[in-house]
């Protein structure tokens, strides 16, 4: 789908978000570490950064293969991953792979992160309490209860740039990615994420902003499964934004398919829905306006 850059940098002014095409530039700090390709390397390099902050320089394209989880991320950390692989060793106890608690603030940049397991809880990749930024980063096969790849928690504010979330599930709601905080994805993939109740791509209860992205091949497939791409649902204060995107190829057990509403409310914004199953929009509770089908 072509996108027009500048109609978007329009919307999201509007939304109260100021993005770049680019995505999110790297905030100096206050030190840099190269850290070899090593899981201790990286959780020590971790424990150093939550003391003064710094920049962690991941060894490129290095399988840090984990058989414990890493230190939260508690200061201000930027990991620039070469193209390193974050994962859940396949022998390894369950756990998630990153956990930004309320103090920290992570920017995650040319990284995937896979195989994380918050089963019974919430961010099956990573679990967002503070300030998170994930910028030309995968999110691939992790799972959870809630929010299989990323989740956003109360308090907290998420941005992901430029990314894929793909192939990740959860029993309950969110199987790509949930919000319970501030969310803005832009410029990425939602594909083939499960979730078996509400939201296969994405779960809002919160403030969602969906920029220039494609949700798409994504399913809700429980007995009571609804919105396979998109579910906003919470209350009233579950607002989700959807400007020059596309909601597509999505499917759930109940209608609708592709975008869910409950009591919040849904904007589509030079926005496309089509082609879920077994109906892009009807049958929500609330409509969701400018939603055919």
């Amino acid at each position: 789908m072509k996108l027009r850059t500048t109609a978007v940098r329009a919307l999201a002014t509007v939304a109260g978000t100021t993005l770049v095409a680019t995505g999110l530039a790297v905030t100096p700090a206050a030190a840099q570490t190269l850290v070899p390709c090593s899981p201790a390397a990286l959780a020590s390099a971790i424990t150093a950064a939550n003391a003064t902050g710094g920049t962690l320089i991941l060894a490129p394209g290095c399988v840090y293969a984990l058989s414990t989880p890493l230190p939260s991320i508690q200061n201000s950390i930027n990991i620039l991953g070469n193209g390193a692989t974050l994962t859940r060793a396949g022998s390894a106890p369950a756990f998630r792979i990153l956990t930004v608690d309320a103090s920290g603030k992570l920017s995650l940049h040319l990284a995937t992160v896979s195989n994380g397991d918050a089963t019974g809880d919430f961010g099956g990749g990573i679990r967002n309490d503070g300030t998170l930024n994930v910028v030309h980063s995968a999110i691939r096969n992790n799972r959870a209860d809630f929010s299989g790849g990323i989740g956003g928690n109360t308090g907290s504010t998420t941005r992901i740039i430029q990314s894929i979330i793909s192939g990740n599930s959860v029993t309950r709601n969110g199987g790509g990615l949930a919000n319970d905080g501030d969310m803005t994805i832009a410029q990425s993939s939602i594909t083939h994420n499960k979730a078996l109740e509400k939201g296969g791509g994405v779960a809002n209860d919160a403030t969602l902003k969906i920029l220039q992205s494609e949700i798409r091949n994504n399913e809700a497939s429980g007995p009571s499964g609804v919105g396979g791409g998109v579910a906003n649902f919470g209350g009233a204060g579950a607002v989700t934004t959807l400007a020059e995107s596309r909601v597509s190829d999505n499917t759930a057990t109940n209608a609708p398919g592709g975008i869910y509403n409950d009591s919040g409310s849904v904007a589509l914004l030079l926005s496309a829905v089509n082609n879920n199953q077994p109906t892009n929009c009807a049958g929500s509770p609330t409509p969701v306006p400018g939603c055919l089908g």
